[in-house]
């Protein structure tokens, strides 16, 4: 699944947040482990200081590594414990086909999903916490003097369009979830494996259409 990982990711944050385990105005002390994630990033520096809130925007808008572990470090004190939390939900939610390693979507050999499992985690973090998806819509975000925009590039192309996430690894390919709203009618799209970010936008758009 690569970065669509990350969906499940503020799922847990969010009920957590919904639950009052932790708030946004939370600050969170960024590790070194958090500090040094590979790959996509919203630049947080290690030993600093950062709100819940801006985390989960660099975590959702700038799809960031950093931030994936900060989070889950902020509530499980470890990334391993909290992936523990994500199998435990991916289970709740049956999500039949579905195995976490880490919370970002690092390539690791036994993390795996399913188009359709993302569609059904996709359809409950919607339903459960719409203002927190509502984070998903947001084009851009500015971290460290860093602007990065969404890499949905859907949102700019059709404003029914309103999330959801996409991924890139090697191993992963080129994918994307995707979910627009028209006429009072939600549709989900998940597209995996793509070759290429202009096939992933192109087929995802003729998904929903």
């Amino acid at each position: 699944p690569a970065s669509i990982t990350k969906v499940m990711t503020s799922y847990i944050i969010a009920e957590a947040l919904e639950n009052g385990i932790i708030r946004n105005d939370d600050m969170v002390l960024i590790s070194r482990k958090a500090r040094q994630q590979p790959g996509s990033r919203m630049f947080v520096e290690e030993n600093s200081n950062v709100s819940v809130e801006n985390l989960v925007k660099g975590l959702i808008i700038q799809s960031g590594n950093d931030a994936a572990v900060a989070l889950a470090e902020h509530l499980s004190h470890s990334e391993e414990a909290f992936v523990m939390k994500m199998n435990e939900k991916a289970a709740e939610l049956g999500l039949h086909n579905t195995h976490f390693e880490n919370t970002s979507g690092l390539p690791h050999p036994e993390h795996l999903t399913t188009a359709y499992d993302l569609a059904v985690l996709s359809r409950a973090l919607i339903k459960n916490y719409p203002e927190h998806y509502k984070i998903y819509a947001q084009r851009s975000f500015t971290w460290n003097n860093i602007t990065q925009n969404n890499r949905n590039t859907l949102l700019w192309e059709d404003s029914s369009v309103d999330g959801i996430k996409t991924g890139h690894t090697n191993s992963a390919g080129y994918s994307l979830a995707s979910s627009a709203v028209r006429n009072d009618f939600r549709v989900i799209a998940v597209v995996l494996g793509a070759d290429s970010e202009s096939y992933r936008q192109r087929v995802s758009r003729e998904l929903l259409n």
